[in-house]
């Protein structure tokens, strides 16, 4: 470990740096950089914490440069067992392409030397995992969830045929979805790979309350694992509790998966296809479970193919419309400033963003309507190209302003200069946004004014 960097060795004695620039290989190079995986600190501002485990924090952050939201999980790596699932995460997350339908993207990894930890940059998904789901509707309808496994089971097809890779740690919780209604597979850190789909696993890791009999058995254990995990959590969301009596604590918990019958939705409540898809995944015999692909072509995901029911319409349950303000302001707040930093060229990128009722006051001079603002902002980019001075931003806070979808966004920034000598001279900058239609605003009002 040196001031700007981190080393660790993974299980085949391989050393994977971690230096504030990215993720570098034995001999030097970036993982990926051409991918986005040369990311630093810098590239990304923390906005909110998301959640906490034992060893990891994670954050809503933004991508700078990718302009895009991110889940930023900071890992304190002093623990053996912390580096080891840390590093079952970033293999996962390495091998897999990005854009793999049902899988979480991976965008890279730094360190951070004040803290020692290691930061991961993942994908950001904005509708919670289906325990956050699950907790406001109480019961997920069956013609969902029958198009939610649909996807889930080719993600998990992925992992299994093309990475030879058991999850291990299949549960509500590990299974995020977008307001859209896609659902993606996380949490990779206890996951492990084997070389060839007859190959078994040996070790005892992941949630007690979703471990297949084989593992809970500690016999050897292989995908078959997985699907019996899935077909828990199916259970699970499907009538709104745990099937089994988890308060008695994990070992008494495991003697009730072993010894009694395999928990199926209740009948007359929900059809057979659905019932026999369950006793498929639940069955104690993981010889006789199906895989994956083979589930894909059962009688309970073909029931629901042509269902009118829309997953994107189900997960607005999980809409929150101060979130959704919150990313509008800041993608408008950085956008903004990098077309005024670009130069006189782009302004007229600007102009879409006002109207003729639009009015601009920059420290003190006034201007109404679109091309009075446009001329008045070409005049400060002219101006500020030759000096050299950059327009950056500090912090964007942005509230709600009555019912009608506006909002008031408020930037605190500074102008930098390359200049020696200059400082950093701070500014505020005041937007109200007014809402033409979903997701489509105007600057209807707009104040900027230097600190002295």
């Amino acid at each position: 470990m040196s001031d700007d960097s981190l080393t660790v060795l993974t299980q085949s004695h391989n050393p994977v740096s971690f230096t504030t620039e990215g993720m570098k290989k034995r001999d030097g190079s970036y993982y990926k950089a051409g991918a986005g995986l040369h990311i630093s600190e810098k590239d990304i501002r923390i906005l909110k914490k998301l959640g906490q485990g034992a060893s990891s924090i994670v954050h809503k952050g933004f991508y700078i440069r990718e302009n895009k939201f991110v889940a930023v999980k900071k890992i304190n790596v002093f623990e053996r067992e912390t580096r080891h699932q840390m590093l079952n995460d970033l293999k996962a997350l390495c091998d897999a392409p990005n854009n793999v339908p049902g899988l979480v993207s991976f965008y890279g990894a730094y360190h951070v030397p004040e803290s020692g930890q290691i930061s991961i940059v993942l994908e950001y998904v904005d509708g919670g995992s289906l325990a956050d789901v699950q907790a406001k509707v109480g019961k997920i309808p069956e013609n969902v969830l029958s198009k939610m496994t649909a996807k889930m089971l080719r993600a998990l097809a992925y992992l299994h045929r093309e990475k030879h890779m058991v999850h291990r740690d299949i549960k509500p919780a590990n299974i995020l979805m977008t307001i859209g209604g896609e659902p993606k597979i996380t949490d990779f850190g206890i996951s492990a790979f084997i070389d060839s789909t007859l190959a078994q696993c040996n070790t005892f890791l992941g949630t007690v309350t979703y471990m297949s009999p084989e593992r809970i058995n500690n016999h050897q254990y292989s995908f078959p694992a997985d699907i019996w995990s899935l077909g828990l959590a199916l259970v699970e969301m499907s009538t709104g509790k745990y099937p089994y009596d988890a308060s008695l604590g994990p070992l008494q918990l495991m003697i009730l998966v072993l010894q009694e019958d395999v928990p199926l939705p209740p009948a007359g409540e929900f059809s057979e296809e659905f019932r026999d898809f369950v006793r498929l995944c639940l069955h104690k015999d993981p010889h006789r479970r199906p895989m994956a692909d083979q589930l894909l072509e059962h009688a309970f995901i073909k029931k629901y193919a042509n269902d009118p029911v829309s997953l994107k319409s189900f997960m607005q349950c999980a809409f929150n419309p101060h979130d959704k303000l919150d990313e509008i302001a800041l993608v408008f707040a950085y956008n903004y400033y990098a077309l005024l930093n670009a130069g006189t060229q782009r302004m007229k990128d600007l102009a879409p963003l006002y109207s003729k009722q639009s009015t601009l006051r920059y420290d003190g001079d006034a201007a109404t309507g679109r091309d009075a603002i446009i001329a008045k902002l070409q005049g400060v980019a002219q101006m500020h190209a030759g000096f050299k001075v950059a327009h950056e931003v500090v912090d964007v806070q942005c509230q709600p302003l009555g019912f009608d979808g506006s909002a008031l966004v408020n930037v605190t920034g500074q102008l930098v200069s390359p200049a020696a000598g200059n400082k950093p001279q701070p500014f505020t900058e005041v937007f109200v946004l007014s809402q033409i239609q979903a997701g489509e605003y105007y600057v209807a009002n707009q104040c900027f004014r230097l600190i002295k």
